[in-house]
């Protein structure tokens, strides 16, 4: 569970990191239309002038908040498109109140601040979910509508606006709609393949993982081990197999609580996940039990690796306990199947708990290697040592 939580995290993470890219690219591109449109401007066109190159400056003050991502995501995003949307509709205000009869300026609005408007739409799916990108399409729709219908007013009472102009305007209006109702249609089969993904995600993650420690489980590290096995056998690599048991962990729970036990295997699985490398599997087995499979290495240094693992747990109380920890360390062959080396696993394990536990016994082994930290070793009941 805390693996697919992880996974989460690091993926809204990249999410928020691919937005802020887009949107600085957006912004970028809005200050050199902005400085393009000012450079190629109508002389008698006083918006442009005037408030242009005052708009390219907003943005370019935006740009280091979303390069420095000093403003959440989310408010940004607001931000932006609330200052987008106020430069797109001021410009439309300007054509239908101060530029000229609305017959004048239609060529000009069909051709680029309506297709703008359009552009919004989207952009607010983009940024938000279903819902609120629907609320903020209705809004500017809404906004929009308002606009052109007091200057298509002004107009007609003064006999300036045809009919045809009429019909256009709500033609575009239409095709307004049309596009909020199909975008919307779009995100919501988005959001829905989005949502079974995530279940599925997550599902798959709650069928691998143990609840406790985060580890892989018994199944999880079962299938591994099966592909691991079948490496084995067509490519002749070298995989070390190791159980590992926690000495006295029976005692942990008596003397300390079912909780005390409980964190002791999570601190375990830390400490074991930080002595391996990225490469390998960790999996709680079972119980107090570990597994560890350590791709391209043989047993001899599965045994290393083992001594390593031992020497970190014992060297490191968990919860005010001092534990240890008893290994058995096999070597996956071509002719073995995954019980066989389970089994010997098995087996080295217990004759390590055997003579004397906090020990390590390989498959290389005459004699169970002890362990180099032998005064970590104390009896049960001293302190809180348990060995």
């Amino acid at each position: 569970m805390n693996t697919a939580i992880k996974r989460a995290r690091s993926e809204t993470e990249n999410i928020e990191a691919r937005k802020r890219r887009a949107y600085l690219i957006a912004l970028v591109c809005g200050i050199l239309i902005f400085i393009l449109s000012w450079v190629i401007r109508d002389p008698g066109d006083v918006f442009i002038q005037v408030l242009y190159p005052l708009f390219a400056l907003v943005l370019a003050l935006v740009f280091p908040l979303v390069w420095l991502g000093t403003i959440p995501i989310r408010k940004l995003e607001i931000f932006i498109l609330s200052i987008i949307t106020t430069i797109i509709l001021g410009r439309l205000v300007w054509h239908f109140h101060f530029a000229g009869t609305i017959d004048e300026q239609l060529i000009m609005l069909a051709a680029g601040h309506y297709w703008a408007i359009g552009i919004l739409i989207v952009v607010g799916f983009v940024m938000f979910d279903h819902n609120k990108g629907i609320a903020a399409g209705l809004t500017i729709i809404t906004l929009s509508v308002l606009i052109a219908a007091t200057g298509v007013w002004v107009d007609m009472r003064a006999g300036l606006a045809s009919g045809e102009t009429m019909i256009y305007l709500v033609r575009i209006h239409l095709f307004l709609v049309l596009l909020l109702g199909l975008t919307g249609a779009a995100t919501t089969l988005r959001d829905k393949l989005k949502d079974a993904l995530i279940r599925a995600d997550v599902l798959q993650q709650l069928v691998n993982t143990d609840m406790l420690t985060g580890l892989a489980n018994r199944r999880a590290a079962e299938k591994f081990l099966s592909e691991q096995a079948s490496a084995v056998a067509r490519y002749d690599r070298k995989v070390s197999v190791i159980l590992a048991d926690v000495d006295y962990f029976k005692q942990v729970n008596d003397r300390f609580g079912h909780a005390a036990g409980d964190a002791v295997l999570e601190g375990i699985s830390k400490i074991l996940l930080n002595a391996v490398r990225d490469t390998d599997l960790v999996a709680r087995w079972g119980g107090e039990e570990f597994l560890i499979v350590a791709q391209e290495i043989s047993v001899y240094n599965g045994k290393d690796l083992a001594r390593r693992c031992a020497k970190a747990v014992a060297g490191t109380p968990i919860a005010g306990i001092n534990v240890t920890m008893s290994f058995g360390v096999s070597e996956l062959t071509a002719q073995d199947s995954v019980d066989n080396v389970l089994s010997r696993a098995d087996t080295l394990l217990y004759r390590a708990k055997n003579s004397g536990r906090n020990r390590i016994y390989s498959d290389a082994d005459q004699v169970p290697a002890l362990t180099d930290f032998p005064e970590l070793s104390l009896k049960a009941g001293q302190s809180k040592n348990i060995a």
